[in-house]
């Protein structure tokens, strides 16, 4: 019990600096303009940094954050957790998933920060919806296969694999040029928080 209530006390201090983090940068946005120039030169400092490597690299792994691409990695990862008898997890998994959409949506609405018209892209800019929606479902993702999957080597192997694919979705958002950093830290904060929710909420059924 002791490591469950200091798991949980954890968990909530996510909640509070990972929120503290994301209101910050979201006065930052609305009320010190100055930011957006800081903001473009760091974006110019990581797109030049990345010129040299092929474009369709970001395009690519972009396109598996969006909503449509984000659906049957949610069906699989039910689809494993129901076959387990876990349906409470499977359930809030997609619930969350789409509370992450949903969330930045609002907060897009209401900063209203525009993108860096580096290319079109429809939409506001902060926080980021890519970084946010990738980092709470794979968030959770890594989570579950910490505790449930058996073998070490798949353990880490997947765990690996999905923070190297949250890694790479919010790179994309600024190699492509849609997103300033900040909207980025912003997305994958708010991301974070959602995924110490789900864990929380998950503990406490339990």
């Amino acid at each position: 019990m002791r490591d469950k209530g200091y798991g949980v006390v954890a968990n909530w201090n996510y909640v509070t600096i990972s929120l503290i983090v994301v209101v910050v940068l979201t006065i930052l946005v609305l009320y010190m303009p100055g930011i957006r120039e800081f903001d473009r030169g760091m974006l110019n400092g990581i797109r030049h940094f990345l010129a040299p490597y092929p474009s369709y690299i970001p395009a690519f792994v972009a396109e598996f954050g969006r909503a449509n691409y984000m659906l049957w990695p949610q069906i699989a990862a039910c689809s494993v957790l129901v076959s387990h008898g876990k349906y409470l997890k499977a359930f809030l998994l997609v619930f969350f998933t789409h509370a992450a959409f949903f969330l930045t949506a609002l907060l897009k609405d209401f900063v209203c920060r525009e993108r860096p018209g580096i290319c079109s892209y429809p939409g506001w800019s902060f926080p980021s919806n890519h970084a946010c929606t990738t980092m709470c479902f794979y968030g959770i993702c890594i989570y579950l296969i910490m505790h449930y999957t058996r073998s070490e080597f798949w353990r880490y192997f997947l765990v690996i694999v999905f923070g190297i694919f949250i890694f790479l979705v919010a790179l994309s958002r600024l190699w492509i040029g849609v997103h300033f950093p900040i909207d980025v830290i912003g997305g994958l904060f708010m991301g974070f928080l959602l995924v110490n929710l789900y864990i929380i909420l998950v503990k406490a059924f339990n």
